[in-house]
């Protein structure tokens, strides 16, 4: 049995999920949360909440590719999940790790928004 296969079959099918699945929670559950940092402005929520999505898709991609190039050969079962455990892990770290720099930045940007307007 070709372990390596299994993994990479195994591998995609756990990120595709992992991806298009957060993808689709953030997307709709930060539309809120974007209206309110900009004011109100639903236009400008939107752009940025599809921006802020297509960015996430493309940092996925890339960041499942790069990792593929740097892989063990799979020889055993304990392999494949130790494999699939640390590359899978660590896409999910780096992508918690990014979204909570977009949080704080966004609630950043929130504030300094409604601190200039109440200043007008």
């Amino acid at each position: 049995m070709n372990y390596n296969i299994l993994t990479y079959l195994f591998y995609f099918l756990i990120l595709l999920f992992v991806v298009l699945y957060v993808g689709m929670v953030l997307y709709k559950g930060g539309r809120p949360f974007l209206i309110n940092t900009f004011l109100g402005n639903e236009i400008l929520a939107d752009a940025v909440n599809k921006f802020l999505l297509a960015g996430y898709y493309l940092t996925n991609i890339g960041y499942t590719i790069i990792a593929l190039k740097i892989w063990d050969q799979v020889e055993s079962p304990t392999q494949l999940l130790n494999v699939l455990s640390s590359k899978v892990g660590a896409i999910v770290l780096t992508l918690g790790v990014m979204h909570c720099i977009n949080i704080i930045t966004l609630i950043f940007i929130g504030k300094n928004k409604k601190l200039h307007n109440t200043n007008q």
